[in-house]
């Protein structure tokens, strides 16, 4: 037992001190010692999360170096993501040019400070996040100005007190330190998610809330958060629809209704004040967009080539082609969530359903990156010990590792100014044909595991706190 304790210290040391190497080296470290040093914080997490015993660090002990980690994550400028001049320049418009960023993008303003500081892919790009973190951008960039020490530090603590009041509520409701582990001690929160300052660590705390609700039965309340998760990012509405049929199924269509007529109004609220359907333009744009480690992107650029060979010009190739696939990445999404949380409403813990519909987007999105993952994973923490929380923690790592960025390239992918080192190659590979094969694979599992019968009888999810099996606090 001694020895297990020490080991699960050890793995604290090493998951803390791996993630904050990679905080201290920068955005201009090399591609090889950032990539190291990232893979030995998810080493020691790994290790704390497979030598789950009584024995080992408290949970104030986790809490207490999370907030180490929170802290520095905030201090350190983003070193993996330039997403807060996005959201600061969203803002501005708003704020200062009195303007939609709905309607007019970035580029619109070339003589506002902030937008030199956008990444040019998006400088042309009107906004896509929703009106309520809309409002938030604009009202902190009234009143912090141009200051690009004030905006980033904004976005970035608004994002740690996130996931601070998660890692509070995961604990109060698991008393597990491991489940605080995968949140607190996780390289891609901390890294990607904090110090990147993204809003999804938003959209991650009212889907845990929302299940927490749930939990008590407090219908109305539970919707409201949910439609605080959709009014910040609209791909929450995902997550609502599973949660809604799972209240459905265990409480009856008035629970359900009772929940979905309270977020419903607020969403379509939320929505009409911004500009109706104004605000869905960018949306419908933006799903045009592919990442690289989608398992969609090698068969999107097969399709383009054959529809250029076959005599269409490369931009109307392109176009159609992005526009097919992501048509149908969206109905594969929406037929491996509803499999997914389809044959699990059994459960007792909502913790499952609203995670299986995250994880189904991760792995069949059109356009996906690391941070999403804070959609679903503080949820899926409530019940760490369950599959879907294992495939959504692995598939976040190796995500994450894959969109690690590299100085000497520029877009991220865009190799081919620069000869590629080894490292770089590796990766290259890795992101392009391991990763999206690999995703491919956990699709198939998830679809093997949903088929399966499930057992005799109302199974609880595994690892889900007793509390919120029973309806209680």
């Amino acid at each position: 037992m001694r020895n297990r304790g020490l080991l699960r210290w050890a793995a604290v040391a090493v998951a803390a001190g791996g993630t904050a190497a990679s905080l201290l080296e920068g955005s201009r470290a090399p591609l090889g010692p950032t990539l190291a040093v990232t893979l030995v914080g998810y080493i020691g997490l790994g290790v704390l999360l497979l030598t789950d015993r009584d024995a080992g660090p408290t949970g104030k002990a986790v809490l207490t170096v999370s907030g180490g980690l929170l802290a520095l994550a905030v201090i350190v400028p983003p070193t993996q993501s330039h997403d807060v001049w996005a959201y600061a320049m969203y803002g501005r418009i708003v704020a200062k040019h009195h303007a939609s960023p709905y309607l007019h993008s970035p580029a619109k303003y070339p003589n506002d400070p902030v937008f030199h500081r956008m990444d040019l892919i998006w400088q042309h790009t009107r906004s896509v996040y929703g009106p309520a973190f809309t409002a938030v951008s604009a009202g902190a960039m009234a009143v912090i100005g141009t200051s690009s020490l004030g905006a980033r530090f904004f976005f970035q603590l608004v994002s740690a007190i996130a996931v601070a009041l998660t890692l509070w509520l995961i604990w109060r409701h698991t008393r597990s330190p491991t489940a605080v582990a995968l949140i607190g001690l996780n390289p891609l929160v901390i890294i990607s998610v904090v110090n990147g300052g993204h809003n999804d660590a938003l959209v991650g705390l009212a889907i845990l809330g929302s299940v927490l609700l749930v939990g008590k039965q407090r219908w109305e309340v539970a919707g409201i958060c949910l439609a605080g998760a959709v009014l910040v990012k609209l791909t929450a509405g995902l997550p609502f629809l599973a949660i809604a049929v799972w209240v459905w199924r265990r409480h009856g269509l008035r629970a359900a209704w009772r929940m979905c007529i309270f977020g419903g109004l607020l969403i379509v609220v939320g929505y009409l004040a911004a500009g109706g359907k104004l605000v869905l333009g960018p949306l419908q744009q933006a799903q045009l967009h592919s990442s690289g480690a989608s398992v969609w992107n090698q068969l999107r650029r097969h399709l383009t080539f054959q529809a250029v060979a076959n005599g269409l010009r490369g931009g109307v190739a392109g176009h159609q082609v992005r526009h097919t696939l992501s048509t149908v990445a969206t109905g594969a999404v929406l037929g491996l969530g509803g499999l997914a949380v389809g044959r699990r409403l059994h459960h007792e813990n909502p913790a499952i359903i609203a995670g299986a519909a995250v994880v189904a987007y991760l792995l069949l999105g059109f356009y996906v990156l690391p941070w999403y993952l804070a959609w679903g994973l503080p949820v899926l923490a409530l019940a760490w010990r369950s599959k879907f929380t294992w495939i959504a923690a692995l598939h976040g790592a190796l995500l994450h590792l894959a969109y690690v960025p590299d100085p000497r390239q520029f877009p991220p992918l865009g190799y081919g100014k620069i000869p590629l080192s080894v490292v770089e190659n590796v990766r290259y590979d890795f992101t392009v044909y391991w990763l999206p094969a690999f995703e491919l694979l956990l699709v198939i599992a998830i679809v093997v595991m949903s088929l399966r019968k499930p057992r005799d009888g109302v199974t609880p999810a595994s690892g889900a706190p007793a509390g919120l099996r029973a309806g209680r606090p």
